[in-house]
């Protein structure tokens, strides 16, 4: 059999909603693993919050955080990375022309995080593995470029925050489903993106690609891969009415039933 690239989104996907890998999964992927296919996992976290999964599955290939700005191998310091931080520059403007209230400010460069206050919801999220927080008056902390940019608003603000965030092109802004948070993100870099750059790192042809996806964020990735599953229910209309579904959902060990059905049976 030809080997597989796999990319598999993390949260609603992969993980159950307790945030685990089930034994059953982990089991499944270190078989694929084992059988030479190249197992990918991108999500939207940072990539301390990634690693804990990473290492209980016994990757040894690039991940994706950041939905595409951040790639690296970390257990291959000749993988050329790939790092888009938000300039400075661009987040003291935007930050300097809110005029509205914010409920919560976000946003941590290569060493620390800072909040204006604690967030049980991105600390559930965002995991610290080791980083200190700073909480307080985040803006005054700003001192280099920033890796994720979060703010929580009420409704009324949100449109007037994301044409303030998206004046600067090519940041773009989005609204998290179920809360009040929302995040910037880059318009030219996503999972699309960086699932194409790791392709190409290994050479690898588009139908021997498999990718796994619950939402908006994943849809690029999932189109560029030749074979392409969104886990049911998804929380993408994009997803949901140009991707194939999955009959199980992320607590049932979708992704692992999928794969043990396609490279190990």
């Amino acid at each position: 059999m030809t080997k597989k690239l796999i990319f598999i989104d993390l949260d609603g996907t992969l993980l159950n909603d307790s945030f685990e890998l089930s034994p059953y999964t982990v089991k499944v992927l270190k078989e694929v693993s084992k059988k030479g296919h190249k197992i990918v996992l991108a999500s939207g976290r940072p990539p301390r919050a990634m690693l804990p999964y990473y290492e209980q599955l016994g990757l040894d290939t690039p991940f994706i955080a950041y939905n595409g700005t951040y790639v690296i191998d970390p257990n291959d310091e000749s993988f050329p990375a790939l790092k888009e931080a938000f300039p400075l520059e661009d987040v003291k403007d935007i930050l300097s022309k809110i005029d509205f209230p914010l409920l919560n400010l976000a946003f941590e460069d290569d060493e620390k995080i800072f909040m204006d206050k604690l967030d049980p919801f991105l600390i559930g999220y965002f995991p610290k593995m080791g980083e200190e927080i700073k909480t307080g008056k985040a803006e005054e902390h700003l001192s280099k470029d920033v890796f994720a940019l979060i703010f929580e608003v009420e409704k009324l603000h949100y449109e007037k925050l994301k044409r303030l965030i998206e004046s600067h092109v090519p940041i773009g802004c989005r609204h998290w489903s179920a809360s009040k948070h929302c995040e910037a993100y880059y318009a030219h870099y996503d999972k699309g993106n960086a699932a194409k750059y790791i392709a190409k790192h290994y050479g690898v042809r588009q139908n021997d690609i498999i990718a796994f996806g619950d939402s908006d964020s994943d849809y690029k990735m999932l189109a560029f891969a030749g074979t392409k599953f969104h886990v049911f229910p998804c929380k993408s209309f994009l997803l949901s009415e140009n991707v194939p579904a999955l009959e199980k959902g992320n607590n049932d060990d979708a992704v692992a039933h999928k794969l043990e059905e396609l490279l190990l049976n």
